[in-house]
């Protein structure tokens, strides 16, 4: 009838699909078929009046979620997940880092083969830096917001490689190991980075070592 002309292109087909480790969300128009962006928006936190319940997702990843994800249309139980993995990985980087031997110049964990930049090795115990809180902020918003760039296509579940690297470089500790879920590629191209990272102040060049050293050291505890 006349009411289902109307009412049908206003229709959202929404259908949740799993692929991989992540999940994809379809939302197309019935009538024409044309990708939608009901999801895929740049998520809104919101403030304390509006979403009390996201204060400490808001806190944490509003500045690091830069742009569309399908997570927007389920914040709240992906801010729960995304603090429960931020919690968990605070805790686990300050007890690394209580056992790391720091650089003063960069606050890098000093790997082996790892430059310190001019500055010095000092040794343990090391108290959480600005820069590991940065990278953990960066590596666990973005798993848990990938970015999108309609409600059918997510760009990657993956994070990009200078993401995880920082976490490694900063934190002494894989985003594995914060996860449970090893989602880090090994490009910087077609993945979730989070905002900008600290490129000016990673030693790229120097981070292959320490990635071996930190497998090393995982394999000997095996």
């Amino acid at each position: 009838g006349v009411g289902l002309r109307v009412w049908l292109p206003l229709l959202v087909l929404a259908t949740v699909v799993g692929r991989g480790r992540g999940q994809t969300f379809f939302n197309t128009d019935l009538v024409t078929g044309a990708e939608t962006r009901a999801c895929c928006v740049r998520p809104e936190f919101g403030n304390d009046d509006s979403a009390p319940e996201l204060q400490e997702c808001r806190q944490w990843c509003r500045a690091m979620i830069p742009y569309s994800t399908l997570q927007s249309c389920k914040m709240n139980q992906t801010c729960s997940n995304a603090m429960t993995h931020m919690i968990n990985g605070l805790a686990q980087a300050e007890e690394r880092l209580s056992q790391s031997t720091v650089c003063t110049e960069n606050d890098q964990v000093c790997f082996p083969g790892v430059s310190c930049s001019g500055g010095q090795c000092q040794a343990p115990p090391n108290a959480m830096t600005v820069k590991c809180e940065l990278a953990l902020r960066r590596g666990v918003c973005g798993y848990h917001f990938p970015v999108c760039v309609s409600d059918q296509v997510t760009i990657s579940y993956e994070l990009c490689d200078e993401t995880c690297l920082e976490v490694i470089a900063f934190c002494n500790m894989t985003m594995a190991e914060v996860t449970g879920v090893d989602l880090c590629s090994d490009r910087n191209f077609g993945c979730t980075s989070g905002a900008e990272g600290m490129r000016g102040g990673l030693v790229l060049v120097t981070v292959a070592a320490a990635f071996a050293a930190l497998m090393a050291r995982g394999s000997a505890l095996r």
